[in-house]
């Protein structure tokens, strides 16, 4: 990349805080929402579907990732060191080539770093990040810079969420700069209505739903419902909650001590056997086994 188009980029900004009006500008840092996380990631049959309201940035640690597009197929590979930027509101998943490999993953949200919706920063640089509806990868100098912010935000010293938030900045510069032209407006509708999709069933995944209540939840028939999300996810509405609710099981299975019954219900199950039945076809195990594993 020119560094003198990167560095016209950052005077180009520098300029617009300047000017604009981003007097709520110090009001985002004191509650910045960032946050940064050590993750270890399965393999594709474990693969979890995610989106966000904040953006991420995302670099492996160790091994071979495989970044998955909403399509469910695999954007890219990345290795050691590599990263990549998910725009806010995007539907991907992260999963490893084989066995499992962990990842450092930051989230933000955009307003940290151009103010409100209402800016011209905003408007200007958010906006183009927000349409990408895809994950981009990094380039080597911004997956650097990204596991630089990773390493402020853990440790925490003095000042770390202004450096932070400036080592991000310089990420999403290079970012924009190299995904000029890039954004994909026609793909935001169907990104929208699989996000209403998903953020129907993590609200009500415990709770009694079927394919006609997710349906109704984007105002479209049951058999849109089911093209639209097999087409997005590759599987069904109700293959995917059955999923999320096993991957909450899993998470009170490893952090309670709740019944298996109990848990069962808490996740939507009418029955302990069905949970149990599903558990096991999904990991392998048992619910009991599973737990076993643990001590």
């Amino acid at each position: 990349m020119n560094p003198d188009i990167v560095r016209s980029v950052i005077d180009d900004f520098l300029q617009y805080v300047a000017n604009s009006r981003l007097g709520c500008y110090s009001f985002y840092m004191i509650g910045h929402g960032m946050t940064a996380e050590e993750k270890t990631v399965g393999e594709n049959a474990g693969a979890s579907w995610d989106f966000s309201e904040s953006a991420e940035l995302i670099v492996a640690r160790c091994r071979s990732l495989r970044v998955l597009a909403s399509d469910g197929f695999q954007a890219f590979t990345l290795r050691e060191g590599e990263g990549v930027f998910i725009p806010p509101r995007t539907v991907s998943a992260v999963v490893a080539a084989s066995e499992s490999a962990v990842i450092h993953r930051i989230s933000f949200p955009l307003s940290l770093i151009w103010g409100d919706e209402n800016s011209a920063v905003y408007r200007k640089y958010s906006e183009p990040l927000l349409s990408l509806c895809a994950a981009v990868s990094l380039s080597p100098g911004a997956a650097r810079k990204a596991e630089e912010a990773y390493a402020v935000l853990s440790e925490k010293a003095y000042c770390y969420e202004l450096i932070a938030r400036n080592l991000i900045t310089e990420v999403l510069v290079t970012v924009l700069v190299e995904n000029e032209g890039s954004a994909s407006p026609s793909s935001g509708y169907a990104n929208e209505r699989i996000l209403a999709m998903l953020t129907f069933i993590k609200e009500h995944y415990n709770e009694n739903i079927r394919l006609g209540d997710i349906a109704r939840a984007v105002n479209v028939s049951e058999r849109e419902c089911l093209r639209s999300f097999r087409k997005a996810l590759g599987t069904s509405p109700v293959q995917y909650l059955i999923a999320y609710r096993l991957s909450e099981g899993v998470k009170m299975l490893e952090n309670s001590n709740l019944q298996i019954a109990e848990i069962a219900y808490k996740t939507g199950f009418d029955s302990p056997a069905h949970f149990s039945r599903s558990f096991k076809s999904l990991y392998g195990f048992s619910p009991s086994r599973w737990r076993s594993r643990l001590l």
